[in-house]
């Protein structure tokens, strides 16, 4: 097994370690946190006609709620089923949906998805382009502009940025739809069209970050020997910018990822309940409300899963771009 090879075995392995420490985690802080369903349940199981057995009548419900989730097991007899139940996708019901969790995801990740992919892929695009450009015209039109245009990107907070944009287009554009309609597919094109305005403040709201990383990025090549030589062979400045380019893209590839994280773990919760989408920042939403343990459970570990599996695709991809990743090891 070569260095390479080596490497990657062990990111894989330690992808799954932290798996189960995040599930291990979840079940424990979820034993030990008193269950607030246990309150509805006593209220709901009370009847004010019959004040004599009202408590009684508490009691038994609770205790029914109590076994029918195996509260009364063992914690480590509990803690092995929970481990199998989320190995097998069994993540329990839904209060919310009415309908198993998994199910409820299925249905909501692809609209989370469709506008979410294109605003990652367009940002990741023009923040290259642009902050390339800017490294290497330092002052010049594109720089200045990008550098304002990055300030505000910055500083205006995503729910702004998307309730302005939706006043503007409920106001000036009448024709648009500006909210999904759930009476009607997603691959409809009313509801495509109303998924453009959201990935539009996702985009910019990542375009600000990513072109001042790959400027900054870029800049630290550019007095580089090799983009000398290059200058000094006559290269033009777009033969410059790919070599430039292709020494950035690790270093880019990581600071890139740690940005989207942030969308998936704070952005497309903002933006959902701002757009009123059907996704699963809206489930995330709606199952606080309800109390919904199971769904909130299975919308904040999703996130985590995701950012486990990305981070070792980006592993993969570090041995695609450079494959003296791992020699060292």
């Amino acid at each position: 097994m070569n260095g390479t090879h080596w490497f990657l075995a062990k990111r894989i392995a330690w992808t799954m370690f932290a798996a189960y420490l995040i599930l291990s985690g979840a079940f424990f802080v979820f034993a030990y946190t008193p269950d607030p369903n246990k309150a509805l349940v006593s209220f709901g199981a009370a009847n004010p006609d019959d004040p004599e057995n009202m408590s009684e009548d508490s009691q038994q419900a609770v205790e029914a709620y109590e076994e029918a989730r195996n509260y009364d097991e063992p914690v480590l007899q509990r803690y092995g089923r929970w481990m199998v139940s989320y190995a097998t996708l069994d993540w329990g019901t839904s209060r919310t949906t009415g309908q198993p969790v998994t199910d409820a995801l299925a249905k909501r990740i692809p609209v989370t998805l469709v506008y979410l992919v294109p605003a990652v892929v367009l940002s990741t695009l023009l923040g290259v382009g642009v902050g390339l450009v800017s490294a290497m015209n330092p002052n010049g039109v594109v720089d200045r502009v990008s550098a304002a245009l990055s300030y505000v990107g910055l500083g205006v907070p995503g729910f702004v940025l998307g309730e302005l944009l939706l006043l503007v287009s409920i106001m000036e554009f009448s024709w648009y739809r500006a909210y999904y309609d759930t009476r009607f597919g997603l691959w409809t094109g009313d509801n495509l069209a109303s998924l453009a305005l959201p990935s539009l403040v996702v985009a910019l709201n990542l375009l600000a970050a990513q072109a001042r990383y790959a400027r900054a990025e870029s800049r630290e090549y550019l007095p580089a020997e090799f983009v000398k030589t290059l200058r000094a062979s006559g290269a033009d400045a777009r033969t410059i910018g790919r070599h430039v380019l292709r020494n950035a893209a690790l270093p880019l590839m990581t600071v890139f990822f740690a940005e989207l994280l942030t969308v998936l773990f704070l952005t497309v919760y903002v933006i959902e309940v701002v757009f009123r989408i059907p996704g699963v920042g809206d489930l995330a939403y709606q199952a606080i409300q309800r109390r919904d343990v199971a769904t909130i459970l299975a919308t904040t570990l999703l996130p985590a899963f995701v950012a486990l599996s990305g981070n070792l695709l980006q592993d993969f991809a570090y041995t695609l771009l450079d494959p003296r990743v791992g020699d060292d090891t």
